[in-house]
C-alpha cells in the first residue's frame, strides 16, 4: 500500500492528551496533520478506533488509533528512533513511574500542593529534563499539562514563577531542544550510565508515598469490587475514584519488570525501594481475575 507517509491527530490542541501526543508526533520527526474532531467526526473515529474518547491517531496507511498510552507504546514500536523512552532497565522504569504519576496524579494533586509543584521545579533546574539533559516521554507530558492546563491561567502563571520558574519556560525548553536544529544526547543512550539525577530522587519518593498508596488502594479495591478508594494523604481522608486504567499500566510495568532478569531486577529494586515505589509494582494483576462481563474491567 502506497502512502504519503503523514500522519492525521484528530483531537482538541488546547487539551492535555492531544498537545502531549502532538510534542510527541513532533520528537519524532514525523510528518502529520492537526485536525480539530467535531462531534460528528468523532463519532466516525470512535467506530474505527474501537473507543469512544479520542485524541485519535490516523496512520498513513489509514488505520484510527486511540488511547494516548497505546498510541505512545506503538510509536515507539513503529518509530524507535530518536527514543523517547530509555533503554536500560532502571532509567526505563523510572520513565514510566513519571509518566503514569503526570497523567494520573499530578494533575490532581498539585492543586492543593504547593511543595509537589517547587520539588518538581527544582529538580528540573538542577538536571535539566527529567531524567536528565536529554528529554523522555515524561516531559512531553509534563509541559503538554503545565502548557494547557496550568500557565494559561494567570494566577497560576505567576505564582509558578515565584515558586518554581522552570516550570514556566519548560515547554519552550523542551520545544527548543527537540528542533531539527538540535543536537540534545539520545535520552534511549547508555553513555551516562544506568543512573537517574539524584534530585529525582525527592520526586520518587512523593510518587511512592502519594500515588502508589493510591495503586495499592486502587488494586484491593478492584479486587474487592469496591466503588471508592479513600485515602489519608494529608489533611485528612480523601475519597478518589476507582480506575481499571489506573492498574492495567500498573500491570504493563510490572511485566516489563518481570522480564528482566533476576540481577537486573535487583538493580532496579536498589533504587526503587528505599523512595517507596517498587512493592506496588510487584502486586499480581487483578483485571484478569474479575468477571469480563464488569464495565469496570473493560
Amino acid at each position: 500500500m502506497e502512502t504519503d507517509g503523514r500522519y492525521t491527530l484528530y483531537g482538541n490542541l488546547a487539551r492535555c492528551d492531544a498537545a502531549g501526543l502532538a510534542s510527541i508526533l513532533l520528537a519524532k520527526r514525523l510528518e502529520v496533520d492537526f485536525v480539530d474532531a467535531t462531534p460528528s467526526l468523532s463519532m466516525a473515529l470512535a467506530a474505527r478506533a474501537g473507543r469512544d474518547e479520542g485524541p485519535y491517531l490516523r496512520t498513513p496507511e489509514g488505520f484510527v488509533l486511540a488511547d494516548g498510552f497505546a498510541i505512545r507504546e506503538w510509536l515507539e514500536r513503529v518509530h524507535p528512533e530518536p527514543p523517547l523512552l530509555p533503554r536500560t532497565p532502571v532509567r526505563r522504569t523510572c520513565a514510566r513511574l513519571l509518566e503514569d504519576w503526570i497523567e494520573h496524579w499530578l494533575p490532581a494533586l498539585a492543586r492543593r500542593s504547593r511543595g509537589t509543584l517547587e520539588r518538581l521545579g527544582a529538580h528540573v533546574e538542577a538536571a535539566g529534563f527529567l531524567l536528565g539533559r536529554a528529554p523522555t516521554r515524561p516531559d512531553h507530558l509534563l509541559a503538554a499539562w503545565l502548557e494547557t492546563e496550568v500557565l494559561v491561567h494567570g494566577p497560576a502563571r505567576d505564582h509558578l514563577t515565584k515558586i518554581a520558574p522552570r516550570l514556566v519556560r519548560f515547554g519552550d525548553d523542551l520545544l527548543a531542544s527537540v528542533s531539527p536544529r538540535a543536537s540534545a544526547p539520545d535520552p534511549g543512550s547508555a553513555d551516562e550510565g544506568d543512573v537517574i539525577p539524584i534530585s529525582l530522587l525527592d520526586v520518587l519518593e512523593e510518587i511512592g508515598t502519594d500515588h502508589h498508596a493510591y495503586l495499592e488502594s486502587n488494586h484491593r479495591a478492584l479486587k474487592d469490587r469496591e466503588d471508592a478508594v479513600s485515602l489519608d494523604l494529608g489533611p485528612g481522608h480523601r475519597t478518589w475514584p476507582v480506575r481499571p486504567e489506573c492498574e492495567r499500566r500498573r500491570v504493563v510495568l510490572g511485566r516489563e519488570l518481570a522480564a528482566y532478569d533476576r540481577a537486573v531486577r535487583r538493580r532496579v529494586a536498589r533504587v526503587l525501594e528505599p523512595v517507596g515505589a517498587w512493592d506496588v509494582l510487584t502486586l499480581p494483576p487483578v483485571l484478569e481475575e474479575m468477571d469480563p462481563r464488569d464495565p469496570r474491567s473493560l
